[in-house]
């Protein structure tokens, strides 16, 4: 089918205007509109990215739109954190626009993967009324309990590295052919507002009333969700699925934090082609057979010594489970003393968050009894356990382990609690020193087929450097092992086989080439120079894109450091980018510094800017963030 294939402005009530990315058929009658709203730039920066994919609901007959975000790419207004009021208002009145567009038939989907799913849901949550149906993927409703900030209220190390990444979206300036005349200027106010978002996360430490706003309720729109099980999201999507007033159905699968059509860890499968059905039920009113289908259907992986989960089987089940089998393991009896050492060996940066199962040593591991059976393990894990902290707060740290007969272990899933959250409510109560607690720590979700022969290992910790950072405390934990109790739930007797998924398949079409501009030699990455540092340095991005006629690369580097004696933590983010054509050339660089105490964290960064090889913008900034929290 014969697509439009277009760049075009949308005039919002607010009197911002948002750029937008759209395919839709070439003669057709009017049609339903599904949008993707982010601030990934998606004419030209994620174009790559979403050529692939969105033009195949298009070529079925849909008005598919790839929206900026105010503030990004060719919108005009400032992106200032996430998930802002303003932006929900922006997709809602998106909505509107494009349900009475004269290609557009009055039904509206909402759509996307992370930021653009965040941004749906919250605006699901304002009903408007030519909102149909929504496929979202990789999201939560509730950005303090899952997302990239915390793990059970202790902060993420990686949250450095994400505020990063948007202290250089936000310096990138609108293309001139996109948005006309004032582009320089829009440019110049996004410079001057640029701040990064870390300083305005880590001041809201509880579950406040910053968190609560943007906090998503439940809706009865029909929803269709997915995840991966190496995607810390699929613990607030089987979240969400239970709690869903309309009709829902969830897929979740073997992946990282990706579209399933293209994502690196396998099986893949053609999820696009599958939430056709869904929008064609809802969308046009054709019968389909999606509401046939299990609740949730869920890849139950027999991982390999690697963490790889190509093996296993699609399952299907009702969702909330009907029962809740449990298989219960405990641990012994007497004491045990966890004590904070940040400098002990931990996980590799290369998964900033701990999502992706892995190889792990087994040292200091509780272990249960090899399974008789084979074991399938379904969502999240609890450990319970009574302890006491030598001081007001500390950080408990759980890793569960698949053991193999051999001694060989993979990582399973992690779980965390930041002690001044112990009773669930996200607002601090920190302990006083020596006061017994009763906690209950939840890890995150997953479906495991743990093999006859094999054992759990439970490996405890007071700290979780590099993945989290340094607990304020630095508390030394002791734990009643007679308490210390692991409840595994597993799906024996309600999962049934389910069918298989379509292939994978892309539309094919990148618009993406070689550089033709651009010497990537010359475009040089600084470094920080941290010594003995865990670095997350991706290969750099760079490519030539024909429908603007211009080259792009973005590189970038992620840096991690402990000084005197553990006590303080350092990240580093840097990033660069080019973009160049004959009569366009734009450099930045920015970098944002960490540094943690258990008093504060010290916040530093720099944004540079040039054009034409003159700097236009080259400013420095600092902020103190006290750690009120243990």
């Amino acid at each position: 089918m014969a697509l439009i294939d277009a760049f075009i402005r949308i005039p919002l009530p607010s009197g911002r205007v948002l750029a937008a990315h759209i395919w839709r058929p070439e003669g057709a009658d009017r049609v339903p509109a599904i949008l993707d709203l982010s601030p990934y730039r998606a004419f030209d920066v994620f174009r790559a990215l979403e050529e692939p994919l969105l033009p195949l609901w298009a070529e079925q007959g849909y008005a598919v739109l790839a929206v900026d975000t105010a503030g990004a790419g060719g919108s005009t207004g400032l992106l200032l954190d996430e998930y802002e009021a303003s932006e929900i208002d922006d997709a809602v009145a998106v909505v509107a626009w494009a349900a009475a567009q004269p290609w557009c038939d009055g039904a509206v989907g909402l759509s996307g993967l992370s930021w653009a799913a965040f941004t749906a849901l919250r605006a699901a949550g304002r009903a408007p009324p030519a909102l149909k149906a929504m496929v979202l993927g990789g999201v939560s409703e509730d950005g303090w309990t899952t997302d990239i900030h915390n793990l059970g209220g202790a902060p993420y190390s990686a949250i450095a590295d994400w505020a990063g990444v948007m202290l250089m979206f936000n310096a990138l300036p609108p293309d001139p052919k996109q948005f006309g005349e004032g582009w320089r200027m829009a440019w110049l106010r996004r410079l001057e507002a640029n701040r990064p978002f870390l300083t305005t996360w880590l001041g809201h430490p509880e579950r406040d009333r910053y968190w609560r706003e943007r906090a998503a309720p439940s809706s009865a729109i029909p929803l269709m969700l997915y995840s991966g099980w190496a995607d810390k999201y699929s613990t607030s999507v089987l979240r969400i699925a239970a709690a869903w007033r309309g009709p829902v159905r969830t897929v979740i699968g073997p992946w990282e934090h990706a579209v399933p059509n293209v994502a690196a860890r396998g099986p893949r499968i053609g999820l696009l082609q599958e939430a056709l059905r869904w929008w064609d039920k809802w969308l046009k009113g054709r019968e389909t057979g999606v509401l046939d289908e299990p609740a949730l259907r869920l890849w139950v992986a027999e991982p390999d010594r690697k963490g790889g989960l190509e093996r296993g089987a699609w399952r299907g089940m009702a969702w909330p489970m009907a029962q809740a089998n449990t298989a219960t393991f405990r641990f012994g009896s007497g004491a045990m003393v966890l004590k904070p050492n940040p400098r002990a060996p931990g996980a590799l940066v290369a998964d900033l968050y701990e999502d992706i199962p892995g190889p792990w040593a087994t040292t200091g591991a509780l272990t249960t009894e090899p399974a008789p059976i084979d074991l399938e393990i379904v969502a999240a894990p609890v450990l319970r356990c009574r302890l006491t902290s030598d001081r007001a707060g500390g950080l408990l740290v759980a890793r569960l382990l698949d053991i193999a007969p051999d001694g060989q272990a993979v990582r399973m899933t992690t779980g965390a609690l930041n002690l001044a959250f112990h009773d669930g409510s996200g607002l601090a109560a920190p302990p006083k020193a020596g006061e017994p607690l009763d906690i209950a720590l939840p890890f995150q979700a997953t479906a495991w087929r743990l093999k006859a022969g094999h054992r759990l290992g439970l490996l405890l910790a007071a700290e979780g450097w590099p993945t989290l950072w340094p607990g304020r405390a630095g508390a030394t934990l002791t734990l009643a092992r007679e308490s210390l109790e692991l409840g595994v739930p597993h799906a024996s007797g309600d999962m049934t086989d389910a069918h298989a998924f379509p292939p994978a398949d892309t539309a094919g079409n990148t618009g993406v080439g070689p550089l033709k501009w651009l010497d990537p030699v010359r475009e040089v990455l600084p470094r920080s120079d941290l010594a003995g540092v865990a670095a997350h340095a991706p290969p750099a991005s760079a490519y030539h894109l024909a429908a603007t006629g211009a080259d792009y690369q973005l590189a970038s580097r992620f840096e991690l450091a402990l000084r005197d004696e553990g006590r303080q933590a350092i990240a580093v983010k840097v990033y660069r980018a080019a973009f160049e054509r004959p009569d366009w050339s734009i450099r930045i660089m920015t970098r944002l510094e960490v540094r943690s105490t258990p008093r504060a964290f010290d916040i530093s960064w720099t944004v540079q800017a040039s054009e034409g090889g003159t700097t236009i913008f080259d400013r420095e900034g600092r902020a103190t963030v006290p750690r009120s929290v243990a």
